[in-house]
């Protein structure tokens, strides 16, 4: 049986053969300016709900420029997500388009306590709204030997 990352019913399945699990759970943000160390002063701070990633979000502005379409912006940053398990630090690179909606590749960096060899790729889409962004996230993660890290 195989699972789709963009499955509401593969939240959180565990992939026995290799150790992996399937997330699919809402992300809420909400921009913040106090603490921002975003060179373009974009920062939110938010909300994963459901799953093993449910906890707070907080993601920082790196890059931003034009996208390939007219009023298309591209950009990379980076996402920490904090679970009661434990952190995951996220390198984000996306693009928001002329019609408010989003999406980006999320690859994970690093990770502390549950995740302290967690590898793997997310990806996050939806809409922007005037106090943040509101979308999904989705993916799979998993947990390497000790022996397998870099």
């Amino acid at each position: 049986m195989s699972a789709r990352a963009d499955d509401p019913s593969a939240v959180s399945v565990q992939d026995a053969a290799g150790g992996c699990a399937f997330v699919n759970a809402p992300i809420v943000t909400t921009f913040f300016i106090d603490g921002c160390t975003s060179v373009f002063g974009i920062c939110t701070a938010g909300t994963i709900d459901s799953g093993m990633l449910e906890g707070s979000t907080q993601f920082t502005l790196l890059t931003l420029g034009p996208g390939d379409l007219p009023d298309q912006l591209v950009y990379s940053g980076q996402l920490v997500i904090t679970a009661s398990g434990g952190a995951l630090t996220i390198n984000d690179s996306g693009a928001l388009n002329p019609d408010a909606t989003y999406f980006e590749i999320d690859s994970i960096a690093s990770g502390t306590g549950d995740f302290v060899n967690a590898a793997g790729t997310l990806f996050s889409s939806g809409t922007s709204t005037t106090t943040g962004f509101e979308g999904t996230i989705a993916g799979r993660i998993c947990l390497l030997p000790t022996d397998q890290t870099n």
